[in-house]
């Protein structure tokens, strides 16, 4: 372990991820559930030992006025590994901030009982993204299934990886960048529409008690869902999208004159890397703006097939890029500077009234990735808490069935309950 190093800077993405530290809980969990029981003690060590394979999840962020870094944490000091048999216990857990300038940057909690056991496994933003916390849950279930066989099993650090953007900018030629620098400049003139933006409006409220909320929609459903995409030419991800766009028309009355626009999540990995580049824990998303402007059309085909069209055109241009390269100069500032820059032109457009709606898309959990002695029986994610005015739905996949998620404070819980209902109740029967 002496290979180890005592600090790692923190990537340029990880840095986007603290400028909107005031608009998030920077965590991101996978909750797994098993009808059969884990062994806890071989859980715990695998646990620990996913800190030793891959070392930055070990170390805690430091906060520094230029640059910030990852620095080594005492072993001795931290705590990655809980496990309850009350479910009261486990949910508060799922609720609970996880602070990552103390570190580790992962944490997982086991709830046990005769019915089922349940596994979240946590990770801080501010270290990786949904891609990066689907690594560690197939490094955490590996280790785990190795550890049956080997008990003395010691896994070897992941030290050569690198964590930053060059994987992603050396698919890239060097003529790409002035073209995605004007896409993003004529993307930024797009997102402050002096209509503003069709937007949830939820009260001011303490950040806790904080709760999620998520729902399943049935591999049986998904499956219909699927042939009506493929007739229309769409993804799964275009129909859900579509189902947001009519479900906030209708949960928010719409005055038709505002327009309706969703932040969306673009994975980098996805669209640049292949499986074998992809073997880091690291920020590699970006966002996208999806905007149908003030004309959705009157019906559910009508949206989707603007949807369809806004996605195409963005997958054919360097999709996710944008929002990167441009935010490249803010990134060069000082970090002190940049965050003050960059929040400051966020909170320019919560004033205007265009903080636009979020939607991302956390893609499928693979039933081999997260297999500990048996693949889990169900599993989802839950994307970071988003502080009002901001509100994010998580979509999520595995075995087939889709799941939509959310964090909720006590008086809107209801409320965003309803909206996960009438997002599936706008999809096609």
């Amino acid at each position: 372990m002496d290979t180890v190093p005592k600090r790692m800077p923190a990537t340029y993405l990880d840095r986007g991820i603290g400028f909107v530290s005031f608009l998030i809980d920077s965590m991101i969990q996978m909750e797994l559930k098993f009808s059969k029981a884990l062994d806890i003690e071989r859980l715990r060590k695998a646990v620990y030992l996913t800190l030793d394979a891959e070392p930055v999840l070990g170390y805690r962020l430091v906060s520094h006025w230029h640059r910030p870094y990852f620095q080594i944490a005492n072993k001795d000091s931290i705590t990655a590994f809980y496990s309850t048999e009350s479910i009261a216990e486990f949910n508060a857990f799922r609720s609970e901030f996880i602070d990552a300038y103390q570190g580790p940057q992962l944490k997982a909690y086991l709830y046990h009982s005769s019915d089922e056991d349940r596994l979240l496994i946590k990770v801080t933003h501010n270290v990786t993204d949904v891609g990066g916390l689907n690594k560690v849950a197939s490094v955490t279930s590996s280790i785990y299934r190795r550890l049956r066989d080997e008990p003395d099993y010691q896994p070897v650090p992941n030290l050569a990886a690198s964590r930053g953007l060059r994987k992603i900018s050396n698919q890239l030629k060097w003529y790409c960048y002035p073209l995605i620098y004007l896409e993003y400049l004529k993307g930024m003139l797009s997102q402050m529409p002096r209509q503003g933006t069709h937007v949830l409006h939820f009260e001011d409220e303490p950040l806790k008690p904080l709760d999620f909320v998520h729902t399943i929609i049935p591999e049986e459903r998904v499956t219909r869902l699927r042939e009506y995409g493929r007739a229309h030419h769409a993804t799964l991800n275009d129909l859900m999208i579509t189902g947001f766009f009519r479900a906030l028309i209708i949960e928010e009355k719409w005055d038709r004159r505002s327009y309706l626009r969703l932040n969306t999540s673009v994975d980098l990995r996805r669209w640049y890397l292949s499986n074998e580049q992809d073997d880091t824990i690291a920020n590699l998303s970006s966002m996208e703006v999806i905007s149908l402007r003030n004309d959705p059309g009157d019906s559910f085909l009508d949206t989707l097939e603007r949807v369809v069209t806004f996605m195409q055109k963005r997958k054919s241009s360097w999709i996710g890029m944008s929002d990167v390269i441009g935010r490249v100069p803010i990134l060069l500032l000082p970090n002190k500077w940049g965050c003050k820059l960059y929040q400051g032109m966020v909170r320019l457009a919560i004033n205007r009234n265009n903080l636009a709606p979020g939607w991302t898309n956390m893609g499928e959990i693979a039933v081999d990735a997260v297999k500990f002695d048996s693949p889990p029986d169900g599993a989802w994610l839950f994307a970071p808490p988003y502080y009002p005015p901001c509100f994010f739905i998580g979509l999520s996949g595995y075995g087939g069935a889709l799941s939509l998620s959310s964090s909720v404070r006590p008086s809107y819980k209801d409320r965003v309950v309803q909206l996960l209902e009438n997002v599936i109740s706008q999809l096609p029967a």
